[in-house]
């Protein structure tokens, strides 16, 4: 597996300088928006962003769908109009996935809101299948989520189901803190295939009652109650070696600043994923 660094934990505003700290702190690869990355290997060149790479000893690892299918059709178009070629430059910059997340409620009827989701998202797929790209799609597990609005998918069954129904080429981002507090096992992580696993974020959470756990409030891997052991062994056993890229929402780490929070999330992931890298 591959760890990398997302921009939750440690950000910079250009995407050099966000690949070169990732590589500083000990990461072999970089997640972030799909755009970000296209908007640099097109202003600077493809091989310029490879020779950052070769660099730093940090790949691109995964981008972030940059499309806006949760709102008006208008947006939705616009989005996916340009979609094809950030896709072409993802794919030449040798990444597999973009992914993206599903609200975990909705204010429409579900049925609707359901086709909705399938029918814009399988455009996206095809678009990014055309690429020689798969598509990506995390559930929101907390519980504290689904406050507001009518409980859409929230878990790994529903999400599954919506990736069947979008395209072949469809599968998870798979977050560890959303399997722990969607109540998932190690067991239904073995029930998967390598091929149904897109994109991995990983994190922790506070020794709190689950159902009280709030999104926006991560813990770094190995510091929580997570079994991240269980999470990445049961990853392994089932054969996926891609991405696993450091997601944690936390207010002391975005206080102590990008270089503090990369090497404190370096030296986290550095203990957590020996002997899956």
């Amino acid at each position: 597996m591959l760890s990398c660094l997302n921009p939750a934990t440690a950000a910079m505003p250009d995407p050099e300088e966000f690949l070169r700290l990732a590589g500083r702190w000990g990461f072999k690869g970089a997640d972030h928006g799909a755009d970000f990355w296209a908007e640099w290997a097109h202003r600077r060149s493809l091989d310029y962003v490879r020779e950052v790479c070769e660099d730093t000893g940090c790949v691109i690892a995964h981008g972030g769908l940059p499309v806006n299918f949760r709102e008006d059709d208008d947006t939705f178009k616009a989005d996916l109009k340009r979609l094809p070629r950030i896709a072409a430059t993802m794919k030449g910059l040798d990444t597999t996935a973009m992914s993206t997340w599903i609200a975990p409620v909705t204010h429409d009827e579900p049925r609707l809101c359901y086709e909705r989701h399938v029918r814009r998202l399988r455009e996206v797929a095809r678009v990014l299948d055309d690429a020689g790209l798969v598509l990506g799609l995390e559930f929101v597990g907390p519980k504290t989520s689904r406050r507001e609005g009518t409980p859409f998918i929230f878990d790994m069954t529903g999400m599954l189901g919506l990736c069947a129904d979008v395209h072949d080429r469809c599968g998870l981002l798979l977050d560890s803190y959303h399997w722990y507090t969607s109540h998932a096992t190690v067991d239904d992580l073995l029930s998967l295939t390598a091929n149904q696993v897109v994109h991995v974020h990983i994190n922790d959470a506070y020794p709190e009652p689950i159902d009280t756990l709030l999104d926006m409030k991560r813990m770094l891997p190995g510091a929580g109650v997570i079994d991240l052991a269980g999470f990445l062994g049961a990853l392994a056993r089932i054969g996926y070696d891609g991405p696993v890229a450091v997601e944690t929402f936390n207010d002391s780490l975005k206080a102590a600043g990008p270089e503090e929070a990369a090497r404190l999330a370096g030296r986290a992931m550095a203990r957590v994923m020996d002997g899956y890298v």
